[in-house]
């Protein structure tokens, strides 16, 4: 929780924004620790993601504000960097296969996150509203 706060100070959220943020995020890593538990570690990424692409369309429908306000700080609570940076360290320290082992690890989550996003768009649809938003911001 304290690091959705966090997110909000730092991504300079929006006040009224604060309670979704937190609530998405705790829900992610919620998610991603029961997948993990279950289901291991990159599946548990996964779940997470996929929850927290889910719940952000939701708010999108009830808010009518744009997901990313809230799907940004929940994906940033499930981004494998520490992997990534023990894995260099292994190869740097001239252990191959850990360090192979690490970061082969942590593709495979990021993969992971980003198949959990494309499946939660799938399952709620984006409304009219986040059409017209990306339309007009991606030119």
């Amino acid at each position: 929780m304290a690091a959705g706060l966090g997110f909000v100070v730092v991504l300079r959220a929006e006040p009224r924004d604060a309670f979704w943020i937190v609530a998405i995020g705790a829900l992610g890593v919620i998610g991603g620790r029961a997948g993990a538990a279950t289901l291991g570690v990159e599946l548990g990424t996964f779940a997470g993601a996929l929850a927290v692409g889910v719940a952000s369309s939701v708010y999108e429908r009830l808010t009518q504000r744009p997901a990313a306000v809230v799907s940004v700080p929940g994906i940033l609570l499930l981004v494998p960097g520490s992997v990534g940076f023990r894995g260099l360290t292994s190869l740097i320290d001239r252990q191959a296969v850990a360090g192979i082992e690490t970061i082969f690890s942590m593709i495979l989550t990021a993969v992971a996150l980003v198949a959990g996003l494309l499946i939660a768009a799938v399952v709620v649809p984006e409304t009219r509203m986040s059409q017209t938003w990306s339309r007009r911001y991606t030119r």
